[in-house]
């Protein structure tokens, strides 16, 4: 496991499952962790064999995953059963299958029927359910602390797909990306297929610039096509980033409400944390009439938005919700844990900067609950070990 807190994805040339698994490699990430999939998923006659090739000059890792033909097409459910009863760990296995409902909620719309009712045609098989598994679990492996994603290069043309000749990026690709940076490239193939676009959009925040960091490590992974001007790699960078100023962006979505029985309160509060909310907060206002009200505030990402709308929609009094995307300048944080009389503690702080540090809190109450104490009791027994560190 690295020590680097950066994964940066430079796309330059398309990205896709194979192509991640490549720079993975590249990384570090030892082949057998790669290999052993096909047992742990299941899947009988299936192996994996990794090789060194050139793309215009440079060296890079390619994956290639041999397995029996198929002739059924998986459902989600199929999928979430071949994960549910493997052996893989449990964060894995929840990363995984949230790709693929990513996915699932992308083809729905593309075919007008709802996800359960989708049944996967190239993502569905064998090899692109090792891309997505493989590359969560090998991202696993790193320990990185935050995915960055050049924007990614979409290149135009026709494909022999499924349902018939295709146009690229595929109808799925585009939706999977609503929201997300891309650019064009001129590459006589698919330079970002559908089990790339996910694998971006559900491990990654899109990033315009080429970050400020130091490298550490520089992993290339080949895809299968060749042809064009630029090499079919994907280039994945192990780095730290070198500021502790983070810029991003959130969407922010409000409603009012001012006849919502404020029991209901509860139940959306924790709804909207398992939908990726970033924060939720609750605001008195005065309404029109004079009447006493309150502004339902939610931040998320753009992966999450429109399942926080539906979620703001569904479950309080309103007719309609007002969004905003908001940038954003953030300090970047870190989990240091130090040893006290009641336990270990987790503190969060910033790098460089350790008068801005708060003890977790619900291991603060846990641990507080156990010895009989006080809250403040363990949280200033924590501090009193934290600042012995500094």
């Amino acid at each position: 496991m690295t020590m680097a807190g950066l994964l940066y994805i430079d796309a330059f040339a398309g990205l896709s499952g194979d192509m991640f698994l490549g720079g993975l490699i590249g990384l570090g990430v030892p082949e057998k962790i790669f290999s052993d999939l096909p047992g742990r998923l299941g899947f009988e006659g299936t192996r994996i064999e990794f090789e060194t090739v050139k793309r215009k000059g440079l060296a890079a890792h390619k994956v290639n995953i041999h397995f029996p033909q198929e002739k059924k097409h998986r459902h989600l459910s199929d999928i979430q059963e071949i994960l549910e009863k493997s052996d893989l760990d449990r964060h894995v296995v929840e990363a995984s299958l949230a790709s693929f409902k990513l996915l699932a909620d992308a083809e729905a719309r593309v075919h007008g029927t709802t996800p359960d009712k989708i049944h996967f045609h190239e993502v569905g098989a064998v090899d692109s359910i090792l891309d997505i598994v493989g590359t969560h679990q090998g991202v696993a492996h790193l320990g990185v602390e935050r995915v960055l994603c050049s924007p990614l290069p979409l290149s135009r043309g026709m494909a022999t797909m499924a349902h018939g000749l295709m146009p690229f990026p595929a109808p799925a690709t585009v939706e999977l990306l609503r929201g997300c940076p891309t650019c064009p490239v001129d590459l006589p193939f698919e330079s970002v297929t559908p089990t790339g676009a996910c694998l971006a959009v559900s491990l990654a925040h899109f990033y315009e610039s080429w970050p400020a960091m130091s490298i550490r490590m520089v992993g290339l992974g080949a895809g299968s096509k060749e042809g064009g001007l630029m090499p079919n790699v994907v280039r994945l960078i192990l780095a730290e980033e070198s500021q502790p100023v983070l810029k991003d962006s959130v969407w922010v979505l409000e409603c009012e409400v001012d006849d919502m029985n404020p029991e209901f309160f509860e139940p959306l509060w924790c709804s909207a944390f398992d939908k990726g909310a970033l924060d939720l907060f609750i605001t008195p206002i005065q309404m029109k009439k004079g009447r006493p009200g309150a502004l339902i505030t939610l931040l998320c990402h753009d992966l999450h938005r429109e399942e926080c709308e539906q979620l703001l929609l569904q479950h309080t009094s309103t007719y309609g919700v007002r969004r905003s995307c908001c940038e954003r300048t953030t300090l970047k944080r870190e989990i240091v844990e130090v040893d006290t009389v009641y336990g270990c503690v987790p503190i969060k702080t910033v790098p460089g900067m350790g008068q801005k540090a708060a003890p977790e809190a619900s291991v603060v109450r846990k641990l507080a609950e156990q010895a009989g104490v006080s809250m403040s009791v363990v949280y200033w027994e924590a501090m009193k070990q934290f600042g012995g560190r500094q």
